[in-house]
């Protein structure tokens, strides 16, 4: 009986490109879970920094009437929100709207909270973002989304409102 050994080094070479390609799938898949969380962790830095400015302005001025501006550089697509706020959740056509605050808030026991975070959601947000206490009670309505750094906030301390400058 003779055998085709050619057919047989067609599929040992074929099995091990198979393997290969495999291999690099997994690496790069590696890879790019590393940046992700590299870069989810750098986010979550400018997060907190942007915060801490806007808290800390917020606080300088909150004893004076009228309109205060701030800018905020980062984290580019992130979203501001003021807690306790209505959101929506659920899918296409089974949205609900409620109303919560992040877990982070409801810890320090915040009446009200000013967080900047990934997601519009109480729960991404407190996984996923950083909080701050909103001691003036200041809202932001839905939340104002940081598209095109700077934005330009405009506080209005006799109406408790923040608003995006366009």
């Amino acid at each position: 009986m003779k055998t085709d050994k050619k057919g047989f080094l067609l599929a040992e070479e074929t099995l091990k490109i198979i393997l290969a390609v495999i291999a690099v799938g997994f690496l790069s898949l590696f890879l790019f879970s590393l940046y992700n969380s590299g870069k989810d962790s750098k986010d979550l830095g400018h997060a907190q920094d942007s915060l801490n400015l806007l808290m800390q302005e917020i606080d300088n001025q909150k004893d004076q009437e009228g309109v205060l501006e701030v800018q905020i550089y980062n984290p580019k697509g992130w979203v501001i929100s003021s807690w306790p706020n209505i959101y929506t959740e659920g899918m296409l056509f089974w949205k609900t709207l409620k109303q919560g605050r992040p877990q982070p808030c409801i810890n320090f026991g915040w009446d009200n909270c000013i967080c900047i975070c990934k997601k519009n959601t109480p729960d991404k947000c407190g996984s996923k973002g950083v909080c701050l206490e909103n001691e003036l009670g200041l809202s932001l309505g839905t939340g104002i989304k940081i598209k095109d750094p700077p934005i330009t906030l405009s506080i209005d301390y006799s109406n408790k409102i923040i608003t995006k400058i366009k």
